[in-house]
């Protein structure tokens, strides 16, 4: 179609950088047409630690996916996982007169986001969650509406201002431009969370290499993020430190024959690998599987300790939506059922609004990816409202919040 254009995005892991490419129709339909993958260097639990040595990958896998699919690529979407976000509920109030108009929605959404930072830190999203009317009828759109006093209720994610100027530096070190930066829980929730899912109060956990985030939504929209200085990273640690091996074995070791829940006495046997000598050692699957449970609950109760803390685990009646590659683990949903006695499942990639192949659309490494293409709404525009510092706020704000409901 003659309004086709490209969208292209960047998920920045511990452990990967992965790379989608993808062409949006006039209908806002997304078609995957460029894909990449490549070990990420320069990040540490989810933080830039080297901006140069990441620049460096990514200008390497810029390079080789504009040579194998000949697109031209400069403006990105990108992701973030800072372990110093903060969430705040933000609330408004205005009185109207009669009718509600675009200048009392501006009135009273300024209001709930006029909540100060610390210097250090910045507004990543604002969330647009409810209207009020008369302090009693909750509405998605109180556009024209009669009513006396109007009420808005948004959630507002703060994030480490170094962290984005890291992101931002990283880019534009490989001669990139940043289109938006995305928490990385939020996209991933555009990714692989229905909307009945989210109604329903779920909480997205994603256990990476070397965090673990989670997203917590119910019907009025997101709830809490959060993010746990923990994951697969750790499994692997502790596989190296029982045995007496390499982390490189020890990751072998827990890929090819790992379970996160204990196994049964009927189904261990032995498993050869390396120690440090080099020479050949067999340890037991039992022993092995023991081991993994222990370091995944560990992860676990630190999530328990969060959700208790901030009044959470009522919340989740729809239970559990994993992903990650830390959930890539056999047994996985099995231990977290056991653990927390929630509905489990892994999340599957929402197909209304993209396609492309296959392989991509069913690859763990790429759900952060296709989040960030598929991210749109009152997120990153409430932002643009915000860092526009209400320079013609009028028209933004009724595209923003007006125009989409």
């Amino acid at each position: 179609m003659a309004g086709n254009h490209f969208v292209a995005s960047i998920d920045i892991g511990t452990e990967k950088i992965a790379l989608l490419v993808a062409e949006k129709d006039d209908d806002d339909h997304l078609r995957i047409i460029g894909h990449n993958v490549c070990p990420s260097k320069g990040v540490r639990r989810g933080s830039i630690f080297s901006i140069d040595s990441l620049s460096r990958q990514i200008t390497k896998l810029i390079e080789q996916t504009q040579e194998s699919f000949g697109v031209d690529l400069a403006l990105f979407r990108v992701n973030i996982s800072d372990t110093h976000l903060t969430c705040i509920d933000g609330k408004g109030k205005v009185p109207v007169n009669e009718f509600v108009s675009a200048e009392d929605l501006e009135s009273v959404l300024e209001s709930a986001m006029a909540i100060s930072t610390p210097t250090n830190k910045e507004k990543l999203h604002i969330i647009k969650k409810k209207f009020t009317i008369n302090e009693s009828v909750v509405v998605d759109n109180p556009m024209d509406m009669e009513a006396q006093v109007l009420e808005s209720k948004v959630h507002i994610v703060t994030v480490s201002s170094s962290s984005v100027r890291n992101v931002e530096n990283c880019l534009k070190q490989s001669n990139l431009e940043v289109d938006k930066i995305v928490l990385n829980s939020i996209a991933k929730s555009q990714a692989v969370l229905s909307q009945e899912e989210k109604n329903g109060g779920i909480c997205l956990l994603d256990i990476g290499a070397g965090v673990t985030s989670y997203s917590v939504f119910q019907e009025e929209g997101i709830v809490h993020s959060g993010i746990i200085k923990m994951g697969g990273d750790e499994v692997t640690q502790e596989i190296a430190y029982a045995f007496d091996t390499s982390l490189e074995e020890a990751k072998r070791i827990k890929e090819s024959y790992g379970y996160a829940k204990s196994i049964s006495q009927s189904d261990d046997q032995f498993i050869d690998f390396t120690q440090g000598s080099k020479e050949q050692h067999q340890l037991s699957s039992l022993d092995l599987s023991e081991v993994i449970e222990e370091a995944y609950l560990e992860i676990f109760q630190a999530l328990k300790n969060e959700l208790r803390h901030h009044n959470l685990d009522t919340i989740i009646k729809s239970g559990f939506v994993l992903c990650g590659g830390g959930c890539e683990m056999k047994s996985i949903e099995e231990l977290v059922r056991g653990y927390f006695s929630k509905r489990v499942k892994k999340g599957k990639i929402q197909r209304s609004r993209i396609s492309g192949l296959e392989t991509i659309l069913t690859d763990y490494k790429y759900a952060g990816s296709i989040g960030l293409l598929l991210h749109e709404g009152d997120l990153n525009k409430a932002k643009f409202i915000v860092s526009n510092g209400g320079h013609g706020v009028m028209g933004k704000l009724k595209k923003a919040f007006v125009g989409n409901f």
